[in-house]
């Protein structure tokens, strides 16, 4: 079945780009690009951009310098999480900063096909395999405000290409929560408390099965494993993560919120 839905979603995407061509103007420059280039950017914004390579965390998926010996990255060496194993497309910099601030405050939801295309590519070099694939779910008020949520725009990509099913109601986010990027690791932690749950009626949706839960921003965790924790209270059976961009390996003290 999956396999079916992944060719069929194919199918309609060559539809769709032989009547709307994507490919015009590079989404991190605005320079005209012809259809050829991968996820719409220029050659010279791809090459700028911090492509996850090399060694990476064990279990988050941050990239790891070459000489760095550990398995681990510094956040991970600190504390324990709740989901199995992360992974990660790029490591947040000045050129995806530009293009995620796009994509959520900018009202480019459309982006969110090229960002797709990047998670179905970063997956397609796993062996991983799920059974439902969830979005860190946006509150109502930041949701109504951008018009919709970045995470899921970028599931529904990654569903139709990849021929996993999703679903954007089994998890849900109980209270507004302050913006994270000005706080640090143990506030984060504070304001992500109880902040998501999984109602009743919709435990049969995850109960036992594998999850790919997938978010724009990694950086500390947090997030992830909040949603992580209340997806398995609720009956998952494994949860998985994956990020779009994923903060750097920096020790605990150098650490700030991106």
């Amino acid at each position: 079945m999956g396999t079916l839905l992944g060719k069929l979603g194919k199918a309609a995407e060559a539809i769709s780009e032989a009547v709307f061509p994507s490919n015009i103007y590079c989404i991190c420059c605005g320079s005209l690009i012809d259809g050829s280039r991968a996820y719409s950017l220029c050659d010279e914004c791809i090459r700028k951009f911090h492509w996850t390579s090399g060694r990476t965390c064990e279990k988050c998926g941050k990239v790891l310098p070459g000489n760095y010996r550990g398995r681990l990255c510094y956040d991970c060496m600190g504390r324990a999480h709740y989901f199995t194993k992360g992974y990660s497309c790029l490591t947040y910099g000045l050129h995806e900063r530009a293009v995620l601030l796009d994509y959520k405050y900018n009202g480019k939801g459309y982006l969110a096909k090229k960002l797709g295309d990047m998670l179905y590519d970063r997956m397609s070099c796993e062996e991983l395999q799920v059974d439902l694939i969830i979005p860190v779910p946006l509150s109502a008020g930041r949701k109504r405000q951008r018009g919709y949520n970045q995470s899921e725009l970028m599931v529904r990509r990654l569903s139709a290409l990849w021929g996993v099913p999703w679903d954007g109601t089994a998890l849900r986010r109980k209270k507004e929560t302050p913006r994270l990027r000005s706080l640090n690791p143990s506030e984060r932690e504070m304001a992500l408390f109880d902040a998501f749950a999984v109602l009743g009626r919709d435990a049969y949706k995850i109960k036992g099965k594998r999850l790919l839960l997938v978010d724009d921003i990694y950086t500390t965790g947090a997030t992830a494993d909040a949603c992580s924790k209340a997806l398995l209270s609720a009956g998952a059976g494994e949860v998985y993560f994956l990020s779009l961009a994923s903060g750097g390996n920096r020790r605990p003290k150098d650490a700030e919120a991106i």
